[in-house]
């Protein structure tokens, strides 16, 4: 009995976190280190000081983070789908957050500028462009391909819970928001 429960639970381990390796995201409680977002401290493109993890206090975060051009639009569907559930949500914080930090300084105000003018004005609190911690980015996101969105679901102090990268869908949104929902309402 008490194995099959067991295998019972590994499975729904596997089937919430949709084969998301689970060395880097670790549930609070386990015993294990915890793996914390790089510092960020940055201006969204409503001109907003942003300033992570500190910013997530009392909030759930999520961070969708594309390291190229190929992955903006991969981005841009997430962004959208969690604008969508989140955008006026006390608790649920989220970001669009496309890596910059290989982008030549000479060029970094060019390269904005053309992104934001393209980020619809509704979009651009959520909009904050990373400038540095690339290779720990990358780290975090175990990145794979630059066409990806990789998403990362943390706690109000930056710790990694679960993360996936994946072009949008509806079913990798709902894990998500399984995931997301299941931070706010333990238990349920």
């Amino acid at each position: 009995m008490n194995r099959t429960l067991r295998i019972a639970g590994m499975y729904l381990v596997f089937v919430l976190n949709l084969g998301v390796p689970s060395g880097r995201a670790r549930a609070e409680g386990s015993g294990a280190a915890a793996v914390r977002i790089p510092e960020v401290h940055g201006v969204s493109f409503s001109g907003e000081g942003v300033n992570l993890p500190d910013g997530l206090r009392g909030k759930v975060g999520v961070l969708v983070v594309g390291f190229s051009r190929e992955s903006r639009d991969a981005v841009t569907e997430w962004g959208k789908r969690l604008a969508a559930d989140y955008r006026e949500s006390p608790t649920v914080i989220y970001y669009e957050m496309p890596m910059l930090a290989g982008v030549p300084r000479m060029l970094r105000g060019f390269v904005v500028g053309k992104i934001k003018d393209s980020v619809p004005e509704r979009a651009r609190a959520r909009f904050v462009p990373l400038m540095e911690n690339e290779a720990d980015w990358r780290a975090l996101a175990h990145y794979k391909s630059g066409d990806d969105a990789y998403v990362i679901v943390v706690d109000e102090r930056g710790v990694v819970l679960w993360q996936t990268h994946r072009a949008f869908s509806e079913a990798a949104y709902g894990a998500v928001k399984v995931r997301v929902e299941g931070l706010l309402h333990p238990g349920k």
